[in-house]
């Protein structure tokens, strides 16, 4: 089986910690991360990902915009995103509801059981 390539943009380094921690001792998948939407970009450019997990307020770039982004490029338009924040969810659902690359919205902190679950539901 192929592994998936999770790619976990949140400019908090120790959210970032925390989902690399959760995934890695599952066989499944690859953790790669980025500190923002911008990074997030420039990594895609020479590398295919599976998923996106994002959080949604960062500098430079928020996941609200890197998902708007990346539905609107042809070549980026079908890599699932998960939203995650501690804001509203229902409001974050509300302004992703156009992105079709959206699969989820989350709330922070995200549990590694609920994390998994997603990811094989996602990724199936």
């Amino acid at each position: 089986m192929n592994k998936k390539r999770i790619l976990v943009v949140d400019d908090d380094e120790i959210s970032r910690y925390l989902m690399q921690g959760f995934l890695r001792d599952e066989d499944d998948y690859i953790v790669e991360t980025a500190v923002d939407g911008l990074d997030c970009l420039n990594f895609i450019k020479n590398n295919n990902v599976d998923l996106i997990i994002s959080d949604v307020e960062m500098n430079n770039i928020d996941g609200l915009e890197l998902s708007k982004t990346l539905f609107s490029n042809k070549e980026t338009s079908k890599i699932p995103v998960i939203l995650s924040s501690i804001r509203d969810q229902s409001e974050i659902k509300r302004k992703s509801r156009d992105y079709g690359n959206v699969k989820k919205v989350a709330q922070k902190p995200y549990g590694r059981n609920l994390l998994l679950s997603d990811l094989k539901e996602i990724l199936a």
